[in-house]
Formats: C-alpha cells, sequence, structure tokens
C-alpha cells in the first residue's frame, strides 16, 4: 500500500510582545509552509514568559491545513 496523502501539522516556534504579534508571525510561518491563502486549524498553541527578555513571550503553536 502506498500512501500519498495524510494530515501533516506543522509546529512553529515564535516570540513576541503581545498575543497578536505572536498569532502573526506563527500564521505567517504556516502559510509560508503550508502555501497563501491556505486555510488552516490550530490544533495547540501555548506561551510561557521569555526569561532573558522583560515583557516577551516564546509560543509553540501547532498548525494542521483544513482538508
Amino acid at each position: 500500500m502506498s500512501v500519498r496523502r495524510f494530515p501533516l501539522t506543522l509546529r512553529v516556534a515564535v516570540s513576541g510582545a503581545t498575543p497578536d504579534e505572536i498569532r502573526e508571525a506563527a500564521v505567517a510561518q504556516a502559510l509560508s509552509f503550508f502555501g497563501a491563502g491556505t486555510e488552516l486549524d490550530v490544533i495547540s498553541a501555548e506561551a510561557e514568559p521569555d526569561g532573558e527578555h522583560h515583557n516577551r513571550y516564546n509560543a509553540t503553536v501547532v498548525f494542521r491545513k483544513v482538508s
């Protein structure tokens, strides 16, 4: 059996000072990978304070292309 299509997730790591900044950076990376105009689902998103920079956050966001 040959599997040509299967669901693929993309995990991106971004940083920013606000939730909007983090969202924009994460979506930009996902669209770069999956293709501009692709409809995306967010599987998970987690942010935590950046221990080295005050008022900045590191986030990991997992995307999947909508079928």
